[in-house]
């Protein structure tokens, strides 16, 4: 039996598969399929996550940020301009310490706040 896998995994995986037994068909990535399987690995660690349970948590958590490491290392930004443009936004916007979670947003025709609600409908669908 053979099953598609198609997606970015871990550098220790094939030999770990092919000591199960298994025939793995791999391929290294050019830069540009490796910055996109990222992305979507990203996704897909950030999804798996959602719905950890509390036990499991911790260690998806733990793939997210191996991912997001990798993807930053894969665009030449180094961790530490991560960091600190994370400490930036939390400097001007806060974190999420306060538990804020906002119901919607009304705005006037004609504000630049509006346009950019107006912009991303599927992200923001008006409720009128």
């Amino acid at each position: 039996m053979r099953f598609k896998v198609g997606k970015l995994i871990r550098d220790g995986l094939p030999a770990m598969m092919r000591a199960q037994g298994l025939a793995v068909f791999e391929r290294r990535l050019d830069a540009d399929e490796f910055r996109a399987a990222l992305r979507e690995k990203l996704l897909e660690e950030a999804a798996e996550a959602r719905e950890a349970t509390a036990d499991e948590l911790a260690g998806e958590l733990a793939d997210v940020l191996e991912v997001a490491r990798a993807l930053a290392g894969a665009h030449a930004i180094s961790w530490d301009e991560v960091e600190a443009r994370r400490l930036a936004k939390r400097a001007e916007r806060g974190g999420f310490d306060g538990r804020i979670f906002n119901a919607a947003v009304e705005a006037q025709d004609g504000l630049p706040a509006a346009d950019y609600y107006l912009a991303r409908p599927s992200q923001y669908p008006r409720e009128d």
